[in-house]
């Protein structure tokens, strides 16, 4: 774990102490924020037809009898995961909600991250945050993703309106060898180079080189931009 991804999750932790996450903003590109997922409790679907549900005014739900609701939890390749977070109402002294995030590989479920409300004490509609004690690096390629929520009693005093999951953008690893002869597995941009490569943004200078140090052209900056952000221009469709 890096410096900066310590960080990032000491301030979560910090955030969660000072009242919870929930004014946090999702940049869509950049490593140096964290980004919000959020699975609406109507996103949900109780695990199985058994399970009896119910829902609040305020659009909250809970379980009527014993059982969990989940939901698939999506998020870019490579993005680090870094908390979860719940938002709820425990008004019961002798219940809680639970919510836990888990991998499944080859049928194999591994625990990522667990939080509850507490059993013992009512404390009423808020945020409640856990860091995962590892962060998480997303691989879809092989593995699936999963939040899962229950409550107890079943009475309506235990309800709950989302789940979020707080990640951060990153970098591809450098790979083993290098592609361009001018850029070196030694070189200080080694690994951002190869990942415009393998991004398809950049295809080098020409004869296997990189030309790291020469300058860029605005039209090559525009090239790098668009394919990087993947840039588009409206179709005249308006809403």
């Amino acid at each position: 774990m890096n410096l900066k991804t310590i960080a990032i999750i000491a301030a979560l932790a910090f955030a969660s102490a000072s009242g919870g996450l929930a004014a946090t903003v999702s940049p869509r590109f950049g490593v140096d924020q964290v980004s919000t997922l959020v699975i609406t409790a109507f996103d949900m679907q109780a695990a199985d037809s058994t399970i009896g549900t119910a829902s609040t005014v305020d659009m909250q739900r809970y379980a009527t009898s014993l059982g969990e609701f989940f939901a698939g939890v999506h998020l870019p390749q490579g993005a680090l995961i870094l908390a979860i977070e719940l938002e709820a109402c425990d008004q019961s002294d002798s219940g809680k909600l639970l919510a836990k995030l888990f991998r499944v590989e080859s049928g194999n479920v591994h625990n990522l991250g667990v939080l509850d409300t507490g059993l013992v004490e009512t404390a009423g509609c808020q945020v409640y945050t856990s860091i995962l004690p590892v962060p998480e690096t997303v691989d879809n390629t092989v593995n699936r993703y999963q939040i899962g929520v229950g409550n107890t009693p079943f009475d309506g005093t235990e309800t709950f309106g989302a789940v979020r999951v707080y990640y951060q953008l990153q970098v591809s690893p450098a790979p083993a060898t290098a592609t361009f002869n001018d850029v070196p597995t030694s070189d200080p941009a080694f690994q951002f180079i190869e990942a415009l490569s393998a991004s398809g943004i950049t295809a080098g200078c020409g004869g296997g080189n990189y030309c790291p140090d020469a300058s860029l052209t605005r039209r090559q900056m525009a090239v790098f931009l668009s394919k990087a952000l993947g840039l588009h221009w409206p179709d005249g469709t308006s809403f």
